[in-house]
């Protein structure tokens, strides 16, 4: 599913460069909740339910494993040494996006493409997001307004027998780059697994204002 944003705001979009009940073997995380906060991470993350899953993941990557004291599974966890990883797309299903906005009960209130609303009750309707990219980012940063919801599901390019993984995110930046990727995925379909690389990339850089800013932002490179 594409997000429809950039049609009401095509100078917003960068520059050239599976279903919601979907239980992946593990996931890859650019952040960490820490005592009930996030945390954003310079290398990835992987959890899974899997024991031996984790260790390979440990040898392959580096980190340690950590158990969690958690309720519902995904409670092995590696924050690895690898700020890149190579990983094998599956054509454009393996990418979905939407924008979302839940309620107190963590159901959602809001959820469309940028343009039409995806709920049940008024699906198809036009979804009363503003056209303006920057601005659907400042209504959603006051919790006004949906944040995007990526999915990519992958397998790993050197560990194919792990199964299958999912990184899900709520990057804007990444959000920016969708149109790239969903052409790219589209153009290689038909001829096998799609190879790529998700990196965690630095930014750094001073506002008009004279701070200073840093951060790592997600990016899908093809090989």
């Amino acid at each position: 599913m594409s997000l429809r944003i950039f049609e009401t705001d095509a100078a917003a979009r960068a520059p050239k460069r599976l279903s919601d009940s979907f239980t992946p073997d593990f996931r890859l995380k650019g952040g960490l909740l820490v005592n009930g906060r996030p945390q954003a991470l310079s290398t990835w993350a992987f959890t899974t339910d899997e024991a031996q899953t984790a260790s390979m993941l440990s040898q392959s990557f580096g980190g340690e494993v950590e158990i969690l004291d958690v309720e519902k599974g995904d409670d092995h966890q590696i924050v690895t040494e690898a700020a890149s990883i190579d990983i094998l797309l599956e054509g454009p299903k393996a990418l979905s996006a939407v924008m979302v906005l839940y309620g107190m009960d963590r159901k959602p209130i809001h959820r469309c493409d940028g343009m039409y609303s995806l709920l049940e009750d008024d699906k198809g309707e036009p979804c009363g997001c503003p056209a303006e990219f920057k601005a659907r980012k400042n209504l959603a940063e006051k919790g006004r307004g949906p944040k995007p919801e990526i999915k990519l599901t992958f397998q790993l390019a050197d560990n194919p027998e792990l199964g299958i993984g999912m990184y899900r995110t709520g990057s804007w930046t990444l959000v920016r780059d969708l149109p790239e990727i969903e052409e790219e995925l589209g153009d290689r379909e038909g001829n096998g697994p799609i190879r790529a690389r998700l990196k965690l990339v630095h930014v750094e850089f001073t506002t008009n204002a004279g701070q200073n800013v840093s951060y790592h932002r997600p990016v899908v490179e093809f090989i």
